[in-house]
């Protein structure tokens, strides 16, 4: 695994999580209780009376679970439930004089495995982290609550010249892909690290408003921009202000990409072409893909009224000459085909790939305009 100064905070808690209740499981076998039942009977000890629906707000629990984990604490005689006297409908929960008994070696069962994980933090570091963490705990409950409409990005170049010569544009990146492609040389927007820059869809609106007499165009890369359903409104906003909308996508999403057409939320496509139907599972890195929907976008785009450009990436462990030639083929109808030349970068997923020179595709170019002659080279990859 490649070693990396970002945060796994996925991973870490994790690994603290399944420690901990492998940790507690032991200790508490002898009581017959679980890792999983602890919170909600200390919970129960510390708030004599207290209601299913406050476990479930202090603990983050869901009704199944706490109604499961109740059950079996019932079940065991650590605690009562009983009716409230203010509302017949709602129960109170109570320990027994069986849990009192035992609440001293839990606590003790506790404290001794935090001194364990802490042991090596100074002082004055864990009284940081404690308050920290609880900011963090603060900001899941909130964002766990509400509804991610607004999309986000990971990545904004604020004025490009070079993507479409003669357009002052603007390029945001989504995160996330539903391809693998060795070749690919942006991972960082595939792998997302806990700590990648988040930018929110609210924000980068107020840049277009205020960039609104400069700029031209708005371009939409990723990752796959048409996995994201919350990309609408956002295009429309932008639309709103006047800005020409250009999306790169790999295809994939052939009802989306139809859909934004239709709507009129998009003026330019760029859409990667990475094989043959053949090979094509094998050049996306997952092993098998629904070529179809490849196919229909493929057919769309050759039919829609915008302005529409294939591009390719050939790669010598990927693509023969042949399989150009297919690929081309299959674009014959396309109004512009991009063959891009390859440059493995530190993003790039798989290291050590020979993609062709500029030179080769040159001395290839004629027997590929044969077929069609809306073919042109371009150094870098999509």
């Amino acid at each position: 695994m490649n070693e990396s100064n970002s945060t796994d905070l996925l991973l870490d808690i994790s690994i603290l999580y399944r420690s901990t209740q492998k940790y507690y499981d032991k200790m508490l076998q002898s009581l017959s209780l679980t890792y999983a039942q602890l919170p909600i009977l200390i919970l129960i000890y510390e708030h004599e009376g207290i209601s299913l629906q406050q476990i479930a707000y202090e603990g983050g629990y869901d009704k199944g679970t706490i109604t499961k984990q109740v059950q079996k604490l019932q079940e065991t005689g650590y605690i009562r439930v009983q009716s409230s006297k203010r509302d017949k409908r709602a129960k109170e929960l109570y320990t027994t004089q069986k849990a009192r008994s035992i609440m001293n070696k839990i606590y003790g069962i506790r404290a001794s495995w935090w001194q364990h994980i802490s042991a090596s933090i100074p002082e004055e570091d864990m009284q940081k982290f404690s308050t920290f963490y609880k900011t963090m705990v603060v900001s899941a409950r909130e964002f766990a609550q509400k509804d991610q409409e607004d999309i986000v990005f990971f990545d904004h170049q604020k004025l490009n010249v070079e993507i479409d010569p003669g357009k002052m544009s603007t390029i945001v990146w989504t995160g996330g892909c539903n391809f693998r492609c060795p070749f690919c040389d942006r991972s960082r927007f595939i792998f997302l690290k806990e700590d990648s820059r988040v930018i929110t869809g609210a924000k980068i609106l107020q840049y277009l408003k205020k960039r609104q007499n400069v700029l031209d165009q708005l371009v939409i890369t990723g990752g796959e921009p048409l996995m994201h359903a919350q990309l609408d409104p956002f295009l429309r906003e932008a639309k709103k202000m006047g800005y020409q909308i250009r999306i790169e996508t790999n295809g994939s999403y052939p009802q989306h990409l139809q859909d934004l057409i239709k709507a009129k939320l998009v003026d330019q496509v760029v859409m990667s072409l990475k094989n043959t139907p053949e090979k094509y599972g094998q050049s996306i890195g997952v092993g098998q893909t629904e070529i179809q929907k490849i196919q229909r976008s493929v057919d769309i785009l050759l039919h829609c009224d915008l302005d529409v450009r294939f591009t390719i990436l050939p790669i010598k462990e990927f693509h023969s000459q042949k399989d150009l030639i297919e690929m081309i083929s299959w674009l014959k109808d396309a109004a512009s085909i991009e063959l891009r030349t390859y440059h493995e970068s530190m993003e790039s997923i798989q290291k050590d790939l020979h993609g062709y020179t500029y030179q080769e595709l040159q001395s290839l170019l004629p027997k590929l305009q044969e077929i069609t002659p809306n073919i042109k080279l371009k150094g870098g990859s999509l």
